[in-house]
């Protein structure tokens, strides 16, 4: 029992873990459809608004597919970093130094859809280290840095948006640093750190102005046990706030469209208070164990139970019992500032998602990748539980840091093996059938007006899927006329009319009469077909 309880208080198996989370970060990145946000990802990287890219199409012009896939790729473009700059910050963005990086980013690394999701990887593997340096920071303790790494290593959560080509884990790494600068100032109280603090506070805010609720929770801290910091602190906020007030007044102008483009996040009925608890409960769940995805529970009223799904929910229902545990020990043994500072990083943004969905009439709750900045103080209360009985050399709860580890691969590469993200699986599925359908084809055109779903965008997610090079498009408007004459000398394989309004689809009836007829494959999206035979 010495020999084990010896070799859990040094780094080498949590670094084996940290390695092994790590890696799985590059396993399948590619694998995943390249879904709208990631699409809306480059057009915005682009510099280039977003109702102004369908107009970079040519109307009533077959173009083929590579014209539209060069459009994606930016470095084919010719794009100067300041047009690209420029357009970004004259357009209404929310995260808008994510995009900033991307500028330079697949200038150096690439811009193929992989290359932007290795951004995500590369700041993932930046923020272990100061993670690191935070958890040892407030707990005083190597041993509690080692456990939280780990464990945010193998997060099944962070894995899912580590993948993903947006703005999530660049958010997580500045929320980090930010905690870690922030302890540094307040129990050495030197003006470096909080000068250091305010760069990472404003460059926090330009990712996501969520982040604001992390300062709010910090400000409450240095009111409530460190009065003597209250006026250099302020200092700080009130800097931070002049350099983000152009993006305040930005939000403020265009706060309709703002408004418009949150829309879906409403309800027809109210939420009932419960299922917001729940939503954000099952993401505290989420961080160690990502087999069921909830918010698809929620939504559709219905679930299969499977074997995967009711092992699941008993790996749920004890991490729950293990979060529960961990709060209360954490609670009872940790000191003051240990508790204050927990309880004022998690508890503000619990209290934000609720109090939004309520008025609202919202989900955001379930919409797990918006609570990314309160992971932190979840893994930071597991840990303190963990690292203090593995140092007291009980077994039991080494055995329960080697399950969660266990539990978090197995639910990484469950993750990773899926072709959808764990929203909005059911199109995707639709998305990537389309794009099959297209790419057997022998020599196919494909006629739109980009009238489905969120238009150009929604089109380019099936466009990028096909792997054929022999696919034309369309871009017709809804009044076109005499089609059979621009697509009769291509000698086609098929014609296919899809994400197309009806104007465009009764426009191309009255041209084709009984020629065109509705393509009846279970699995796409709604379709037709011309046959000029």
């Amino acid at each position: 029992m010495k020999t084990i309880r010896q070799f859990l208080l040094r780094p080498y198996l949590y670094l084996i873990i940290i390695i092994i989370g790590t890696v799985l970060k590059f396993y399948r990145l590619d694998h995943k459809l390249f879904w709208f946000d990631e699409i809306c990802t480059v057009q915005h990287t682009s510099g280039i608004p977003d109702y102004k890219y369908p107009g970079l199409v040519p109307l009533n012009e077959i173009k083929n597919i590579s014209f539209y896939n060069d459009l994606y790729h930016l470095n084919k473009q010719d794009y100067t970093i300041a047009l690209q700059l420029k357009g970004l910050f004259s357009s209404t963005q929310l995260t808008p130094l994510h995009y900033s990086f991307l500028v330079f980013w697949h200038r150096i690394v690439g811009d193929d859809k992989i290359d932007y999701r290795l951004f995500g990887v590369f700041i993932f593997i930046l923020t272990l280290p100061f993670l690191f340096l935070l958890a040892r920071q407030l707990f005083k303790s190597n041993l509690a840095g080692w456990v939280a790494v780990s464990l945010y290593a193998v997060s099944p959560y962070i894995n899912l948006f580590a993948q993903e080509a947006r703005y999530y884990i660049l958010l997580a790494f500045f929320i980090v640093i930010l905690h870690y600068l922030f302890l540094l100032f307040v129990q050495h109280k030197k003006v470096k750190w909080l000068i250091a603090y305010s760069i990472i506070a404003i460059m926090a805010m330009y990712t996501s102005f969520i982040s604001g609720v992390i300062i709010f929770g910090h400000f409450i801290y240095v009111c409530l046990l460190k009065k003597d910091l209250c006026l250099k602190y302020s200092i700080s906020l009130f800097a931070i706030f002049i350099v983000y007030a152009p993006w305040i007044y930005s939000m403020y102008i265009d706060f309709h469209e703002i408004s418009v483009s949150l829309s879906w996040h409403s309800q027809p009925e109210s939420l009932p208070v419960i299922m917001t608890i729940m939503g954000q409960i099952t993401f505290f769940i989420s961080i160690f164990e990502f087999l069921i995805d909830y918010s698809l529970i929620y939504i559709d009223n219905m679930i299969a139970f499977s074997p995967v799904i009711i092992l699941g929910f008993v790996t749920n229902i004890l991490i729950l019992i293990l979060l529960i545990i961990a709060f209360i020990y954490f609670f009872r043994k940790s000191r003051m500032e240990e508790k204050l500072f927990a309880i004022l990083i998690i508890l503000p943004g619990f209290i934000l998602f609720f109090v939004y969905d309520i008025v609202r009439s919202a989900i955001a709750s379930w919409w797990w990748r918006y609570h990314i900045f309160n992971v932190f103080g979840i893994i930071l209360v597991v840990t303190y539980l963990l690292f203090r009985k593995i140092e007291k050399g009980k077994l039991a709860f080494s055995g329960i840091f080697t399950g969660l580890v266990i539990i978090g691969i197995f639910s990484v590469l469950t993750i990773s093996n899926s072709r959808y993200w764990y929203h909005g699986g059911y199109l995707q599925q639709v998305y990537i059938e389309d794009a099959r359908l297209f790419s057997k084809a022998d020599k196919p055109v494909i006629i739109t007006d980009y009238s489905f779903g969120f238009g150009m965008v929604d089109f380019m997610v099936v466009i990028n899927e096909c792997n054929s090079d022999n696919i034309d498009i369309l871009r017709a408007s809804n009044d076109i006329e005499n089609v059979e004459e621009i697509l009769i000398y291509n000698n086609y394989s098929e014609i296919y009319v899809t994400h197309a309004s009806n104007e465009l689809t009764e426009n191309l009836k009255s041209q084709f009469g009984e020629k065109m007829d509705s393509l009846k494959i279970e699995g796409i999206s709604p379709m037709w077909q011309i046959n000029l035979d």
